[in-house]
């Protein structure tokens, strides 16, 4: 049975695409994804190729659609993993697919890739997206929680609706602690990636770049002190 197959395809360089992920690509009657994300299989491409933009998402979606109906296997290749600010979610709130039609190839994420270079475990932090500009009071409240129990925060920022800036800046606000010990990874897996490492009070005058996870650690014992007052 043709299936719509999400395609996750790590954060950014070719090292990090799986070989499960270079397969269902090859084996693909059509391929759907950004140019950047298509990029990485040039001489894989084996069918026909659609470039995805946020304009004509919709329209590619329902292309995408009408090509697993008639029998054709769509990759659709999700920047990272498709399960975390990936097109997973996209795909299964456009109405456009069935259950059954949809596959997902997992990806590394650049939550994992950020994990990985700064040699933290992540199993207990807490993790948010505001990509697209998701950004609720709702959303805040939680990551404010979050640290003020000690846990670590792992996001990925928005670069106009909240950026790494804006993060610090209402997170100081809010009273956490302004020497509260941050890092940012940027361009992660590239020729460009950086690296860096602070507090709120350094990064709330900076500017980041779009492609970057921004990692929050309290300090556990300023955390169990304000929880005592």
């Amino acid at each position: 049975m043709a299936k719509l197959i999400i395609v996750g395809v790590g954060p950014g360089s070719k090292d990090y695409v799986t070989p499960a992920a270079q397969k269902t690509v090859q084996q693909a009657d059509l391929v759907v994804g950004a140019q950047r994300s298509l990029a990485l299989f040039t001489s894989q491409l084996k069918g026909e190729s659609v470039v995805l933009t946020a304009k004509n998402l919709s329209q590619t979606l329902k292309q995408a659609a009408d090509a697993v109906k008639t029998g054709k296997n769509v990759a659709l290749l999700s920047t990272g993993d498709p399960g975390f600010s990936g097109l997973l979610h996209t795909v299964q709130e456009s109405g456009l697919f069935a259950s059954a039609d949809v596959a997902v190839v997992a990806g590394v994420s650049s939550i994992q890739a950020c994990a990985a270079r700064l040699a933290i475990s992540w199993e207990d932090a807490c993790l948010f997206t505001f990509h697209e500009g998701k950004v609720s009071a709702a959303q805040k409240k939680q990551l404010l929680g979050c640290l003020k129990k000690g846990k670590t925060a792992m996001l990925l920022p928005d670069a106009k609706a909240f950026s790494p800036r804006k993060i610090a800046d209402f997170l100081t606000k809010s009273g956490l602690d302004k020497k509260t010990q941050i890092f940012i990874c940027e361009n992660l897996t590239l020729e460009n990636e950086k690296v860096s490492g602070g507090t709120l009070e350094r990064f709330n005058g900076e500017t980041i770049g779009a492609l970057c996870v921004m990692v929050i650690k309290p300090n556990r014992q300023n955390t169990r002190k304000a929880g005592t007052k």
